[in-house]
């Protein structure tokens, strides 16, 4: 019985965790969910140019934020339909796309392996140039 009692009361300081302040931060990655192998929207920022293609999911945890692009051949005449609405050659965007995601690389991906997966997209859904909003806006 003497046993039992220090195994129960370690039991049940063991399931009490951290008090939450309420950072958004902390709360945005913990909504994050990614599934590896399955068609979803992700939005976030599109960095596109010479030897890029980069896309930072918004709330994605830090180490596990760079994807290296490939769009589809209809996603890429979308990207480019859309492109030409926005003014300048902003080389970031803000983008809203369906797409599919590898799981996380443990050698990295993309261009010199400095990503975390790889993505597909399949479908662009919106596309405008970046500000300073980033992931705050819809």
């Amino acid at each position: 019985m003497r046993l039992l009692l220090p195994l129960a009361l370690a039991g049940g300081f063991a399931t009490l965790g951290p008090a939450s302040h309420g950072d958004s931060r902390t709360e945005a990655v913990r909504e994050f969910r990614t599934h590896a192998d399955t068609v979803r929207e992700y939005r976030g920022h599109y960095e596109t140019g010479f030897e890029v293609s980069w896309f930072h999911a918004c709330g994605a945890p830090p180490g596990d934020d760079s994807w290296w692009v490939t769009l589809s051949n209809d996603a890429l005449r979308q990207r480019d339909s859309l492109a030409r609405s926005v003014a300048g050659q902003p080389r970031t965007l803000y983008v809203r796309w369906r797409g599919t995601v590898s799981p996380k690389m443990p050698a990295g991906a993309g261009h010199m392996g400095r990503g975390s997966r790889y993505m597909l997209v399949t479908e662009v859904l919106a596309l405008r140039a970046s500000d300073e909003s980033g992931c705050t806006s819809a």
